[in-house]
């Protein structure tokens, strides 16, 4: 990932996870986004691994996407999708985004979203996608590229943890 710094900006591509080639690659930069924008429910890091197999074997549930310069990485992505009546189709939900610190100040953000206009996964109509209060930067660079706060707030309640006498 060094190398990413050390050279102007080569080809960036966004390109589908399909296999775990590069899962050790990708639990790095997850582990690197909760350190640096700690969130507000406690995530154990041990899942992460679980998250890319679950999308790996269930595409039509969700994908990563991960940043490539060359051979380097230097950002990934999750993209779940999920019908919203409200909106009339799919809603992509960027369930996380991260571009590692020596690749920042290139326009990587918004060429991923140039891209998901282009390609439009899971034929998205809306892209939706959080992001922390105190998160300035990614908030300055989301409403400059047309994402508006909703009116509705999201509310999240975790549940219980199941059991295996609980069943599927």
């Amino acid at each position: 990932m060094k190398e990413v710094a050390a050279r102007k900006m080569s080809e960036l591509n966004f390109v589908t996870l399909t296999d775990d080639a590069c899962t050790s690659e990708v639990i790095a930069m997850m582990r690197a986004l909760y350190i640096e924008d700690a969130p507000a429910f406690a995530v154990d890091h041990r899942r992460f691994p679980l998250t890319i197999e679950f999308l790996l074997a269930e595409p039509s549930r969700g994908s990563v996407i991960v940043f490539a310069e060359g051979t380097a990485l230097c950002g990934y992505a999750i993209l779940i999708p999920y019908w919203s009546n409200e909106f009339g189709g799919t809603l992509l939900c960027v369930d996380e985004l991260f571009v590692i610190p020596e690749a920042r100040n290139r326009e990587i953000g918004h060429q991923f979203f140039e891209f998901l206009a282009r390609t439009r996964p899971f034929d998205a109509i809306a892209i939706a996608l959080e992001v922390s209060p105190g998160n300035l930067r990614a908030q300055r660079l989301y409403e400059s590229i047309g994402f508006r706060p909703r009116r509705n707030a999201t509310l999240i309640r975790r549940l219980p943890e199941r059991s295996a006498a609980d069943g599927p």
